[in-house]
């Protein structure tokens, strides 16, 4: 990785956690509610998603799966910054309730530990 592609990776991580609000903000208590079936099916979904997420990002920054973990490093810091920053001051953002927010955020954290479990793994081949 070069160090002029940080701003890249930046953006990515961006463009990704705005992706993933997005998604919260249209599903909203259908799926990110308490007891609710699909929050499960969220979780797990997040896998095939952060994949290609990872996929777009080397496809973007023509980097091999070896030289993955700065980079993925890079995009999930972004994107947990912006979701903290969300969650604490732009709350409507990813929905009307407190409950709605809560479990999208966490969902979001659950994707950017996902990346860089995948960056990492990925990066060792």
């Amino acid at each position: 990785m070069k160090n002029s592609q940080t701003p890249l990776f930046v953006v990515l991580g961006a463009i990704f956690w705005f992706a993933a609000a997005m998604t919260i903000r249209l599903l909203g208590a259908t799926v990110f509610s308490a007891n609710n079936p699909y929050l499960i099916g969220m979780f797990v979904l997040a896998f095939p998603i952060t994949c290609l997420f990872i996929f777009i990002t080397m496809k973007v920054a023509k980097i091999k799966s070896s030289e993955l973990l700065v980079p993925a490093a890079i995009m999930t810091y972004s994107a947990t910054f912006l979701d903290a920053i969300a969650l604490a001051w732009f709350g409507e953002l990813y929905g009307e309730t407190l409950e709605i927010r809560l479990y999208g955020a966490t969902w979001i954290l659950w994707g950017v530990g996902i990346g860089l479990l995948l960056a990492h793994f990925l990066s060792k081949k």
